[in-house]
């Protein structure tokens, strides 16, 4: 299995013919279908916003004192932000998220940025906006891939409840399980996960659709998944969470009338609050 590279580039010029715009959509259609991971280019974000993220992240969790990560620890619900899913933790994770409220309820908060770098929630917040914008770009291109209206997608992402994740993968120490140093095989239940990584190879792996084989999503310029880390040296992973708005309603956009009918779905707020596990 190979992890299929996308350009977008067509999809998000003005000029670009109909016909152009749908072969894009029908490529992320397959990949989804088939694979379920892509790469993704011609996407028209800065090569240089990726970097500053990066290197923001590796020096927020390689330099910022205890008193600085304490500050901003995700704290239990009542306390300060109202929201025990946003913050620091010990784990070397630093979550933030699309704010809603006051008042505040189980899952949402305020964002608690950290303050090393100076920098840090300029650049997040400016990173943030492009993939938000670029999120619902994507979902227009799975609308026209299932030849139905985009604005049944674009109306449930147009507050997209998103969320930023930093993480630091310690290097390993010789002597040290390889089998146990990374993140357990896992599947993500929004939209879509942006994942921008450095530059370590053989860490992040993508179960094959035989079930069987795990396949190196290895960092490139431009389903199932696990990362094990066996390097020495820290490993800097940023995944972005898009995700439906809030409140939207999730519901099947495909199918007999009769079975749209009966209104299967989801409320979307109710699939995060179930899903999300607060290591307290």
């Amino acid at each position: 299995m190979q992890i299929p590279v996308i350009d977008f580039s067509a999809f998000l010029d003005s000029s670009s013919s109909n016909d152009a715009k749908l072969k894009v959509a029908k490529s992320l259609d397959q990949a989804c279908r088939e694979v379920g991971f892509f790469y993704l280019s011609g996407h028209g974000i800065e090569s240089s916003l990726f970097a500053d993220m990066l290197s923001n992240a590796k020096q927020f969790f390689t330099t910022a004192t205890p008193e600085e990560k304490d500050e901003i620890r995700a704290k239990p619900s009542g306390e300060g932000s109202g929201d025990d899913s946003r913050g620091y933790r010990v784990v070397e994770r630093a979550d933030a998220g699309y704010e809603v409220g006051p008042p505040y309820t189980k899952g949402l908060g305020r964002n608690q940025w950290p303050k090393t770098p100076a920098s840090f929630r300029q650049t997040a917040e400016e990173y943030t906006t492009h993939l938000v914008a670029l999120g619902v770009a994507i979902m227009k291109a799975f609308a026209l891939a299932l030849d139905v209206s985009e604005e049944i997608f674009a109306s449930r992402v147009d507050e997209s409840f998103w969320q930023l994740r930093l993480a630091a993968y310690p290097g390993v120490t010789d002597g040290v399980d390889q089998s146990k140093s990374g993140l357990y095989q896992h599947s993500d239940f929004g939209i879509l996960t942006f994942l921008l990584t450095d530059e370590h190879k053989g860490s992040l792996k993508v179960l094959a659709p035989n079930g069987e084989d795990w396949i190196s999503a290895d960092p490139i310029p431009s389903t199932q998944h696990k990362v094990l880390h066996a390097s020495q040296d820290m490993r800097i992973s940023i995944p972005f969470f898009f995700d439906p708005n809030w409140d939207a309603r999730i519901e099947p956009v495909l199918g007999n009338a009769e079975k749209k009918s009966k209104g299967e779905g989801v409320n979307y707020k109710d699939i995060f609050t179930g899903a999300i596990k607060y290591p307290y």
